[in-house]
């Protein structure tokens, strides 16, 4: 989650204050250019285009899938004072909702009340609640809002190494993959992932087909790939050498995905010390689901 707000303050009643009462407001298209005004002021290097364009692409997702509003604004009066979004994504399989918190940005005079909003941001016990970039400051913050870390490090795998040796798997592209092979929600899925510019295929293996998503980034100067999509992590890393023969025949020279540290000697090493993804509420810890997020909707660049 980038944070516009480095430390949590001390809440404190803004009715006793004497100032202007503060209150939350969904996003909408009558007040996003709000929205946009205060993410470019939070964080100038990215520019207005920057969110702008992101803010159109994440209510493009949430009017398909009747999720609702992107996020909140903080409101002191009639000013806007304060952005969150919130980027939601149903689960396949459970019907659930799990929603990303992404960037967000408070103004000075209304910090306090950072904390506040984040909690009423994350207080529905129905959905799951995901941070895949806190900070250190938003980790402490979010374990204090009943967040647990699923995972604490990123491997990565140069691929030219692990394409040697033998695989009996074998990635398809989608459009090879018969109907019916997957559920209709999952093949959406993809189907919209590989329309935002994702490495998208179907591995075989195992007697089974397994959906996989890959972002494509840029890791140690390298055009690398990031695995967003896998419903078990170990399944990925044991197929590593079929994984790595289909990215390298798409320009992709490593491989990165989420893992807690345990496993930097599963075929790869950590990338960094830390790179932690929170969570709060029911989780597999083996499923890797970054889809639909920050990273896809807010990349810093594309590839």
């Amino acid at each position: 989650m980038r944070g516009g707000v480095e430390k949590s303050l001390p809440v404190q009643n803004d009715a006793d204050s004497g100032e202007r009462p503060l209150k939350t407001v969904p996003i909408d298209n009558g007040n996003r250019v709000a929205a946009v005004a205060l993410l470019t002021k939070g964080f100038p290097e990215k520019g207005e285009a920057f969110w702008s364009r992101g803010l159109s692409l994440i209510n493009d997702h949430h009017e398909r899938q009747n999720l609702g509003a992107i996020g909140q604004l903080l409101m002191k009066g009639e000013d806007a004072a304060g952005v969150l979004l919130t980027i939601r994504n149903r689960l396949p399989d459970t019907d659930r909702i799990a929603v990303n918190l992404s960037s967000w940005y408070v103004e000075p005079s209304c910090r306090w009340f950072a904390p506040r909003m984040l909690q009423m941001a994350t207080s529905s016990d129905e959905d799951i609640f995901t941070d895949f970039t806190p900070s250190a400051e938003a980790c402490k913050l979010n374990e204090r809002l009943g967040f647990s870390t699923v995972t604490d490090c990123t491997l990565f795998y140069p691929l030219p190494l692990r394409a040697l040796g033998r695989t009996s798997a074998r990635l398809r592209p989608l459009a090879d993959v018969p109907p019916g092979a997957l559920p209709a929600a999952t093949r959406e899925m993809l189907e919209d992932h590989a329309h935002l510019g994702c490495v998208v295929a179907v591995m075989q293996a195992d007697g089974r087909h397994h959906p996989l998503v890959f972002l494509k980034t840029t890791t140690k100067r390298l055009p690398s790939a990031r695995l967003i999509y896998c419903e078990d992590r170990r399944v990925a890393q044991r197929h590593i050498t079929a994984i790595a023969r289909h990215l390298l025949g798409r320009g992709r020279l490593a491989l990165t995905m989420a893992a807690l540290g345990e496993e930097r000697n599963a075929v790869g090493f950590a990338v960094h010390k830390s790179a932690p993804i929170q969570v709060k509420g029911a989780w597999n810890p083996r499923f890797i689901n970054e889809t639909y997020s920050e990273l896809v909707l807010l990349p810093p660049r594309v590839l």
